[in-house]
């Protein structure tokens, strides 16, 4: 996906509230400000929202001197999600169709974004597993494609999140033998889910942790580790949940699956769903 003219004042914003975050002064925010206007005033098109992204970030992160900015928000949310793990998972035993109620909590846990609200209740997760409009929904197809395959690439997105996310791995793991493996940034950006994320989770054991070894907002595949680059290739199936995977997988020809909330315009626009819609959209190359 390439990047629309609304990802210019969105990551301008997500700059400062980062740097905000990690104590910079008003002078330092004016400078960072400074930074990315600078850099975006050279942007090529063919850049996508998520390139954008990574470096209003790292533009915040080297100004401030703090690596992990959003780390203290990483376990908060983990522990809030954790909380709800129960809840959660008797929505899914309960129902008839459990896959399908679990990639409904997967999918409705992707609204925890620092990048987008700078606050969030995690409560209100529950009432949207309740009453999800969605956008783009291709279970029939998931499920099927599902059944069949052996092995399953999960990129996950968000710490908080990937506690909704381990609900959906242990419904995939009840479908009988499959090798799972669970994809995790290499380094922090936002309040993306780094390993210690994953483990604080109760992902560890379930699946095999890989990390895209990069401190970006999505993933180069090219640049990515060795390892998680073999186990593409052989993938029968590839889940990718969030914007910033979306708009940097989309367009592939894996068997990509891509679980989201459309939650900014250009991403709405780009599926063609009201923002704030719920997609489960199998990729077409």
């Amino acid at each position: 996906m390439r990047a629309q003219l609304e990802c210019f004042t969105c990551n301008i914003r997500q700059a400062q509230e980062a740097a905000e975050i990690a104590g910079a002064s008003f002078d330092l925010l004016w400078k960072i400000s400074q930074r990315v206007c600078a850099l975006y005033a050279q942007a090529d098109p063919r850049w996508t929202p998520a390139y954008m992204t990574t470096l209003a970030h790292q533009i915040a992160k080297e100004a401030t001197g703090v690596e992990d900015i959003y780390y203290r928000f990483k376990r908060h949310y983990n522990r809030m999600a954790l909380e709800l793990y129960g809840r959660l998972k008797e929505f899914v035993v309960s129902g008839e169709n459990r896959l399908e109620r679990a990639v409904l909590v997967a999918i409705a846990g992707n609204i925890i974004d620092l990048g987008v609200y700078r606050e969030v209740d995690v409560e209100s997760i529950l009432t949207q597993v309740t009453s999800a409009q969605w956008g783009k929904y291709d279970f029939p197809a998931f499920a099927a494609d599902l059944s069949r395959a052996r092995t399953i690439v999960y990129v996950g997105d968000n710490a908080g999140e990937i506690v909704f996310d381990r609900i959906l791995v242990e419904e995939i793991r009840n479908l009988g033998e499959k090798e799972v493996f669970f994809v995790v940034k290499g380094g922090p950006i936002s309040n993306d889910a780094l390993l210690e994320d994953a483990r604080e989770a109760g992902l560890e054991g379930l699946v095999h942790i890989l990390t895209t070894g990069q401190a970006e907002t999505g993933i180069d595949l090219s640049r990515a580790p060795l390892e998680l680059q073999e186990v593409w290739k052989r993938a029968d199936l590839i889940i990718s949940k969030g914007q910033g995977n979306f708009e940097t997988l989309s367009g592939r020809g894996e068997n990509i699956y891509f679980l989201l909330k459309a939650k900014c315009v250009p991403v709405a626009r780009e599926f063609g769903v009201p923002q704030g819609a719920l997609i489960l959209k199998r990729n077409l190359g």
